[in-house]
């Protein structure tokens, strides 16, 4: 009896746990998938860079060549623009390698067939703002508090311990009940005699109360599933704790990782003007080719800077996203700050497609 009064509710509060859990997964399952679609994005978007990279030093090793056979520049300076161009192929082949590594992965997490490559549907790394960084910290840490799934699940489970708890303070007072029939048949009647050979059939009902080991088992058992709800209660406390850090700390990354954009983009259009005006002075007569080289590797490492800074600025939107348990819906607005991107996680994680 105990366990038909008390066992249906510890069995909803286990049920409520484990979904709130599985929602926990699909929130873990969205971010690294869209980790995984953010490194294609970069790493393609790093392949460009080499390329363009590739073709002016192509170029700078061809100028340098004819300057060294008409006598206007030294040998080695096209030696040096022979080896920069060696590195830039070397450099467009890593990239290369790591589209395919980062296309197997998304492949696995999106469950596609790993032979045939993903391409990113975007063609440039753009900054994507789930939420907005001027938002409070403090108003992020009590969406996400209110929001995660895993504190849904921490709560439904301490709720089980609370069942089971009750299940073993009650179970002495709730009689366990047995219930049989029997039936008998040839001489099988009721009474000794012989004459009584009727059929017989027998119901019986037994009721009896349980008190284990003298009442220190039940002590016992009240005490461990006492124990149960203080450690439900401790991980509660745990988690909450690294929920609030989580949501602190991708918010700190998003502040500076938008700063972060916009010095990587003042270094690079600097850098993209150097290298145009040292090229107008090799065309103009007034330099060497060799002086372009500079020019090109600081170009180049300023877009793979800027790159960086824009991949990684997403990836700490994602994990910022995902520290808030996923609070954007279509048309929504997140309960604190100002108003969040109406872009949905889907619309960035399954924006993929299949080279044919």
């Amino acid at each position: 009896m105990a366990d038909a009064v008390f066992q249906p509710r510890i069995a909803q509060q286990t049920v409520r746990a484990r979904n709130a859990n599985a929602r926990a997964t699909v929130n873990d399952s969205l971010l690294a998938t869209a980790l995984a679609y953010t490194q294609l994005l970069r790493v393609s978007q790093e392949e460009s860079v080499a390329e363009e990279a590739l073709h002016q030093a192509e170029e700078l090793e061809r100028v340098t060549s004819e300057f060294a056979q008409a006598g206007q520049g030294l040998t080695s300076d096209h030696d040096r623009a022979r080896t920069e161009l060696a590195m830039r192929k070397n450099d467009l082949q890593r990239c290369q390698e790591a589209i395919h590594v980062a296309s197997a992965r998304l492949a696995q997490q999106v469950r596609w067939e790993y032979a045939q490559p993903l391409q990113p549907a975007e063609t440039k790394l753009h900054p994507i703002c789930l939420i907005d960084h001027a938002t409070p910290a403090q108003g992020l840490v009590a969406v996400g508090l209110s929001n995660r799934p895993e504190i849904s699940e921490s709560r439904h489970l301490i709720c089980e311990a609370v069942e089971r708890l009750n299940r073993e303070r009650y179970a002495p007072l709730i009689p366990s009940v047995l219930l049989g029939v029997s039936y008998g048949g040839m001489a099988g009647g009721l009474g000794g005699r012989i004459e009584n050979s009727g059929d017989r059939l027998d119901a019986d009902a037994v009721a009896y109360w349980e008190l284990r080991q003298l009442g220190f088992g039940e002590r016992a058992a009240n005490r461990e599933a006492q124990s149960r709800i203080t450690q439900s209660r401790m991980k509660q406390i745990a988690l909450m704790d690294q929920i609030a850090r989580e949501i602190v700390e991708s918010h700190a990354q998003v502040i500076s990782r938008a700063g972060q954009i916009e010095t990587a983009e003042e270094a690079a259009s600097a850098a993209q003007d150097s290298f145009k005006r040292n090229l107008e002075r090799i065309q103009n007569g007034q330099g060497l080719p060799i002086e372009v080289l500079q020019s090109i590797q600081a170009l180049s490492t300023a877009q793979r800077e800027y790159t960086r800074a824009v991949a990684e600025y997403n990836v700490a939107q994602f994990t910022l996203h995902r520290s808030l348990g996923w609070p954007i819906e279509p048309g929504a607005e997140i309960p604190v700050g100002r108003s969040a991107s109406r872009l949905q996680p889907a619309d960035i994680i399954l924006n993929v497609s299949c080279s044919r």
